[in-house]
């Protein structure tokens, strides 16, 4: 029995932090596309706002990752091709960075959480035809 408390007491402390990870947000541009990845093997090219899409292609969503609290922004690139990996598109395209206001801190204190500017990617994610 405290066994299984200490466990659940950790994982709330884990789920209670705001900000400590980053945080990806998918919307899609189809009406009610449901992600089908077979066959999809290939890892997810990433182009910046201004380079060539030699290309022809599906849009798929729009996508963003927001940096967290201590992040790397090749940490955040990384991410940004997982998430759009899930939704099986094979390239990110018009990728820009910005920044985003977050907050960091601990749901389940008192102490009031900070506030930070954190790196924001955003683009079209995209499947290839």
């Amino acid at each position: 029995m405290n066994k299984s408390l200490f466990v659940f007491g950790i994982a709330l402390l884990f789920t209670s932090c705001l900000g400590y990870y980053p945080k990806g947000i998918f919307t899609p541009t189809k009406e009610g596309y449901k992600p089908d990845c077979a066959g999809n093997t290939a890892e997810v090219q990433l182009l910046f706002d201004g380079e060539p899409v030699n290309f022809e292609y599906e849009r798929i969503g729009i996508i963003e990752i927001q940096g967290e609290y201590t992040g790397k922004e090749a940490d955040q690139l990384k991410s940004l091709k997982a998430l759009a990996q899930t939704k099986c598109c094979d390239a990110v395209i018009g990728i820009k960075k910005n920044y985003v206001k977050r907050e960091v801190g601990l749901v389940v204190s008192n102490e009031p959480n900070q506030t930070y500017n954190a790196v924001s990617f955003t683009g079209v994610a995209v499947k290839k035809k």
